[in-house]
């Protein structure tokens, strides 16, 4: 009889194994799989996604995708850059003895290269409505201030701020 419960505890024993290999197995080709299936964004980038959502086609898309593109490369560049001189100036305001004119200067760049990614921007959104229809144009600025609420929301570095000022309740009355 004794027997009997070896041979039944040894089959379980094989059988959960067996269940456990197979979890395990089945995971990983899961993960596996997920890392080899290309993501949605080198699939479709984003520009081309935009384009499809605007109805673009042949020449009016071709020139589209032209001007994105090249705002994508300038801001690219500014923010390199923007990077660069945000680290040096924090730099030389932490140094032992910060230089006034140097900060001035670095703030000076700064303020610069901002300007210079806003007008990019401003270029790149009058160049794209110039080829777009009225209703194109419509879901354009749409979609533009639907990417404007969102980086509010996230701030200009990508920190999460609140999407409205936190009211506190007044303090209560001391006697």
């Amino acid at each position: 009889m004794k027997r009997g419960w070896v041979w039944v505890a040894l089959l379980l024993s094989v059988g959960i194994n067996i269940g456990v290999l197979a979890t395990i197995g089945v995971s990983r080709a899961r993960t596996k799989a997920r890392w080899e299936r290309p993501r949605e964004a080198e699939r479709n980038p984003p520009f081309e996604r935009l384009a499809n959502h605007l109805d673009l086609e042949g020449e009016a898309r071709e020139h589209f995708m032209e001007i994105q593109q090249r705002l994508f490369r300038t801001t690219r560049q500014h923010q390199e850059v923007l990077q660069d001189l945000r680290t040096e100036l924090r730099r030389e305001v932490m140094s032992d003895s910060p230089d006034a004119a140097r900060v001035d200067q670095l703030l000076s760049e700064v303020g610069a290269r901002h300007m210079d990614l806003d007008r990019a921007m401003v270029e790149s959104v009058l160049s794209t409505r110039k080829i777009l229809t009225p209703e194109q144009q419509k879901r354009y600025l749409e979609v533009l201030d639907r990417m404007r609420e969102a980086q509010r929301r996230l701030g200009s570095r990508g920190d999460r701020i609140p999407a409205r000022p936190v009211r506190r309740p007044p303090p209560p009355d001391r006697p």
